[in-house]
This record gives C-alpha cells, sequence and structure tokens, in this order.
C-alpha cells in the first residue's frame, strides 16, 4: 500500500496563551511539531507526509523537517480556517495513487507505531476508516439552563477518539469534497455514508490544550 501521512499543524494555540502556533511551543527541547513529525518519518508503515501549518508557517516547518532529517517530508501546505479546510489543503498534495491516508494530529505528539498499525488494519477488512479511540469512563450529564442537570447519558458504547485516523483515499477525498465541516475526518466519512471502525486508542495521545497538557506530555518523553 501507498499510505500518505497529513500532519495537522494549523492550531493557533490561543489557550496555551502563545504568541505562535501551538506546533511550535516547546516540548523539551525542541518544537511540539518535532516529536510528532519524527515519529511518523521513522514509522515502517508512512511513506510519505504533508504537513498543514498556519499561513506564514510552512518555512519553518520545513526547516525543521530539514534538520531531524525526516527524508518523508513531500511538502508543507498552508492550512485554512476550519480543520476540513486544512485536511482539504493536505490533500490536495497526495498523489492520486495513494491507497491510504492518515490524519494525524500534530497536538498528539506521543505517536506510537502499535496505534499506526491497529488504524491501518481494518482497511484491509473493507472498512473505510479506523480511529483510535478510549471508552468513556466518567458520568456523562446532559446541562439545561443555567446549569441545572437535564439528563444523565449513558456511557455505554461511547469512546474518546483520538488520532491518527486512517482511511482508503478515495472515500476521504470524496468525503473531503462535499464542503461539509466536522471536528474530526471520521465525521467527514460518515456524514459521507462511509463505515469507519473504533480500535483501541492510546492514554499516551494526549491533545496539547493546555500548558499543563504540555507539562504532562513533556513528563512522558
Amino acid at each position: 500500500m501507498s499510505v500518505w501521512a497529513i500532519l495537522a499543524a494549523a492550531g493557533r494555540g490561543e489557550r496555551l496563551g502563545l504568541d505562535q502556533p501551538k506546533a511550535f511551543a516547546k516540548l523539551g527541547e525542541n518544537p511540539l511539531l518535532a516529536e510528532p513529525l519524527r515519529r511518523l518519518d521513522d514509522s515502517g508503515w508512512i511513506d510519505a507526509i504533508v504537513v498543514v501549518t498556519p499561513s506564514g508557517w510552512e518555512e519553518p516547518a520545513i526547516l525543521l523537517a530539514e534538520e531531524l532529517g525526516c527524508g518523508k517530508v513531500s511538502a508543507c501546505v498552508a492550512g485554512a480556517a476550519t480543520r476540513a479546510g486544512s485536511v482539504r489543503a493536505g490533500l490536495a498534495e497526495v498523489p492520486a495513487d495513494a491507497v491510504v491516508v492518515l490524519v494525524h494530529d500534530a497536538a498528539r505528539p506521543l505517536l506510537s507505531d502499535e496505534v499506526i498499525e491497529r488504524v491501518l488494519e481494518p482497511l484491509g477488512e473493507g472498512w473505510d476508516g479506523a480511529v483510535p479511540g478510549l471508552p468513556v469512563a466518567d458520568t456523562l450529564k446532559r446541562a439545561g439552563a443555567g446549569g441545572a442537570v437535564a439528563e444523565t447519558v449513558s456511557r455505554d458504547g461511547l469512546y474518546a477518539v483520538q488520532t491518527p485516523q486512517a482511511f482508503a483515499a478515495g472515500v476521504l477525498r470524496a468525503a473531503a469534497e462535499r464542503d461539509a465541516d466536522a471536528s474530526d475526518c471520521a465525521g467527514l466519512v460518515e456524514a459521507a455514508g462511509g463505515r469507519v471502525r473504533i480500535v483501541p486508542g492510546d492514554p499516551r495521545l494526549l491533545k496539547v490544550t493546555t500548558v499543563d497538557d504540555l507539562a504532562l506530555v513533556s513528563s512522558w518523553l
């Protein structure tokens, strides 16, 4: 299979209180972007990588890839105002003969080869896509007016979904071209009628949103 990865790094990072994009926040001695980029480049499952950054940050990302010796990086492009738009920008750099596209958030830096393998496997079984997820452990309540509890929601069958998410390339392209928006790529594919399977996720795939998240992920390196 020809497997292309889109590394989504276009987040602005306002909640980190930075004057630069989240992907360039310090994680250890390097920008946060360096960790998932290096891991994708080292993976035997990945053939090529497209990096999507905020507009104006393409060159710093390219320079970082060169410093890390990431030879699989094929292109670096500017993202859009929405996640779906950024994915479309990345897909435009993926060749027509690609078989699988894997989309990963740079904000989840501790990517493992085991999770990559888990999301790729269902595609060989006829699924349109696969996502890693963790069963929801907390009690869920829906709030009404003034914060009053409207109902307690059953957590049976509910998962907190992560990235990387893998898709048959043609399926993801068709779903992305529908000019819809969703909080993740699986939502685009689901809206287009695609079949997506949930596979076991990884608690270490924490999404960096706050300064505390950054500190926690740094402690796991």
